[in-house]
């Protein structure tokens, strides 16, 4: 009769050494997704206080000249020309402009602060799955050489 059993099993040994390529490969996967994760919530912080600092600095001291200027039209229409009028609508309206784009530039730093915490959402997700990946790779290969092992030890106990 063949002594061979029907299955032959891998070797233990490059089981295990399959193992830690697999193990180191995924470790660097998520050391490279968890550092880009960090850097994306670092940016998305720095454009956060970029934003809390952009209103003081930008856009309050606009908006109180703004208001003043409003205040002053109003005392002064009574008593200025036509070209005083004219000219102080030109200036005002210049100011609108500028104003415009201020919150055009503040708009557009909210959008990029968003789109740097979606990004950071989605490498924190990529990070879980590879975990998860790896972590079920490791059960299988851990539950393959189980098998192994008491498929040896029934082979030793017929052979007694």
């Amino acid at each position: 009769m063949n002594d061979q059993p029907k299955n032959p099993l891998p070797n233990l040994d490059d089981i295990n050494a399959r193992v830690a390529t697999a193990v180191s490969a995924h470790r660097t996967k998520v050391r490279v997704l968890t550092s880009l994760a960090l850097v994306f919530g670092f940016l998305a912080v720095a454009v956060s206080l970029m934003i809390v600092a952009f209103y003081p600095i930008m856009y309050l001291p606009k908006q109180k000249e703004i208001i003043k200027q409003a205040e002053a039209a109003l005392t002064q229409a009574k008593t200025e020309t036509v070209e005083e009028t004219v000219q102080r609508l030109d200036k005002f309206l210049g100011v609108e402009i500028f104003m415009t784009h201020v919150i055009s530039m503040g708009t557009t730093i909210v959008a990029a602060a968003v789109g740097i915490l979606a990004l950071g959402t989605l490498v924190l997700v990529l990070v879980v799955m590879l975990n998860r990946r790896a972590t079920l790779h490791q059960i299988n290969v851990s539950l393959t050489q189980i098998s192994g092992q008491l498929n040896e030890l029934q082979m030793r106990g017929n052979e007694r």
